[in-house]
């Protein structure tokens, strides 16, 4: 696999260079990274057979890094899971469909394990194993023919499902390495960057905001440890205080921002958030949801030395296929900023609802086609059928993926997003369906019907709004009945798919042909 050949080169030309480092202060060098992945690959190889997905448990520890390494080592597909972003009956759906292919799925726990009472057989790791393992050291070189490659599973991660259960996007070695040359590549256009491993900047430290179960992780993740920089992880605790995060950044050192447009325009809140706290920060690279003009805009003015690069793709297409870089002239236009040309690799299609394809400038549905396209869903066969196909791409056989995205294509092939077709929607650059949130919803006791409605501001969704009939009168007041409807939420869902208000109503609108009124809903109040 090219990932790990480019991280090896590092280890062997640069063993003590910092390979990753936590704002609580954890850190690994490149020879202690590879060491300790060589470890726990010879670990899990024991364990389980080759192709076994192997969930890796916690938040921001080098340990994780040196887990998902182990992983690709070892022939196994590696599954992140945020320990503070992921609920425990969350977890144990993803480990329930884990299980449907292998007898006991195997865990490494760098945090405490949840356990839950419909919880599947799993053999775990915990993070007093995995020290012991990697302090043990390993006796034997790794198997480097068990390493993944070409159609091998890279990875799968686990997204929001209109069924009420999260669905697995397999990303294939091929796929992962493809995306991976690309991000090096968007990252040293500019000839800012000094050359070292493999042409790519030795010196770069890229900033990780987003958990590892999110897949925008994957863009720092794969761009630090390729171009032979420092992945710098922002732990959840740091995260939970602005001064604790303008402290951590100043001293991070940081040259590569990635995050969610949201993240920056928090950070944006706080008046030292400024080229002055990170003076060598020369890259934004934001995706998962819409970069607003303004986020763009007052970046590109108070980092007078960074580029601002606006990116789109999906977790099935790995991470992202398209990128632009703002200039200020876009970013002062009252039009939405666009996301971007497609990376060699890559072809976009507009598709209309027979799927034809649509001419410059009209909106239809974005098709990727290309060599980043994962394989499919994870023991979903329906779900992978109707949404991945075949194409021909330079001659060559690629995978296709129907987004659900709304966009068009401008007259020199720049993509312009619009929005979901679908009920899908992003808010703060997670993905979620409303599906799922009111699948969950209709579970709980008294409820009689739901609909979730994302509310718009800016051009953006802002919060969900969960519309709810009761099945009998109510025992508490609106607010505290929302109230209490929302803590039982928080037992199955991610705190970022809680609606951020509850409406009760005697029935939900419908439409002509029976189905509920969606547009109806937007703006009305809610009660908690």
């Amino acid at each position: 696999m090219r990932y790990l050949e480019l991280i090896e080169k590092t280890v062997l030309e640069r063993p003590d260079a910092e390979a990753v480092r936590v704002s609580t202060g954890a850190h690994l060098t490149y020879g202690e990274l590879w060491a300790s992945s060589e470890a726990l690959a010879l670990a899990i190889a024991r364990r389980v057979e080759p192709g076994s997905s192997v969930l890796v448990y916690g938040n921001k520890d080098p340990l994780m890094v040196a887990g998902f390494l182990a992983c690709m080592k070892a022939g196994c597909p590696y599954v992140p899971v945020d320990c503070f972003s992921v609920p425990a009956e969350r977890v144990a759906s993803i480990a329930r469909q884990i299980a449907g292919g292998c007898s006991a799925p195997l865990v490494l726990a760098v945090e405490e394990f949840p356990h839950v009472d419909d919880m599947p057989p799993v053999e775990v790791l915990t993070h007093e194993d995995l020290c012991r393992i990697v302090g043990a050291g390993f006796r034997e070189g790794s198997r480097r023919s068990g390493w993944i490659l070409g159609e091998d599973i890279a990875y799968i991660l686990f997204t929001s499902g209109s069924t009420g259960d999260p669905k697995g996007v397999e990303v294939t070695a091929a796929c992962f390495d493809n995306f991976c040359a690309w991000d090096v590549e968007l990252s040293r256009r500019g000839g800012e960057a000094p050359c070292g491993v493999d042409g790519a900047a030795p010196a770069d430290v890229w900033v990780d905001q987003a958990p590892f179960s999110f897949d925008l992780s994957v863009f720092e993740l794969a761009g630090a440890l390729a171009t032979g920089g420092t992945l710098f992880s922002l732990a959840h605790e740091t995260q939970q205080s602005m001064a604790s995060q303008m402290e951590a950044l100043a001293a991070s050192g940081a040259t590569v921002w990635v995050s969610t447009p949201s993240f920056a325009g928090m950070c944006l809140a706080s008046a030292e958030f400024a080229q002055d706290l990170m003076p060598a920060l020369r890259l934004f690279l934001f995706c998962g949801e819409t970069l607003p003009n303004a986020v763009a805009a007052r970046l590109l003015e108070r980092f007078g030395r960074a580029r601002v690069v606006n990116t789109y793709g999906p977790t099935e297409s790995t991470v992202a296929v398209s990128a632009v870089d703002v200039t200020p002239r876009m970013a002062a236009s009252r039009e939405p900023l666009p996301v971007g040309t497609p990376r060699r690799g890559t072809r976009l299609r507009i598709v209309d609802a027979e799927g034809r394809d649509c001419a410059a400038g009209v909106f239809g549905e974005v098709v990727i086609e290309g060599d980043t396209v994962a394989r499919g869903y994870y023991h979903r066969p329906d779900l992978t059928a109707a949404a991945f196909g075949a194409a021909e791409l330079g001659g060559a056989p690629v995978r296709s993926y129907r987004t659900g995205d709304e966009g068009c294509l401008d007259g020199e092939g720049m993509l312009h997003f619009r929005g979901r077709l679908d009920l899908q929607v992003k808010l703060n650059g997670f993905r979620i369906e409303l599906g799922e949130i009111e699948e969950h919803i209709r579970r709980l006791p008294d409820v009689a019907a739901v609909a979730v409605v994302a509310e718009q501001r800016d051009g953006r969704v802002a919060h969900l709004v969960a519309h709810v009939v009761p099945a009998g009168p109510l025992a508490q007041t609106p607010f505290r009945a929302g109230l209490a409807l929302k803590e039982q939420l928080r037992r199955t869902l991610p705190h970022y798919m809680i609606p951020k208000k509850i409406a009760f109503c005697e029935a939900l609108p419908l439409t002509g042909n029976g189905k509920v009124d969606r547009r109806a809903l937007v703006g009305v109040q809610a009660k908690a």
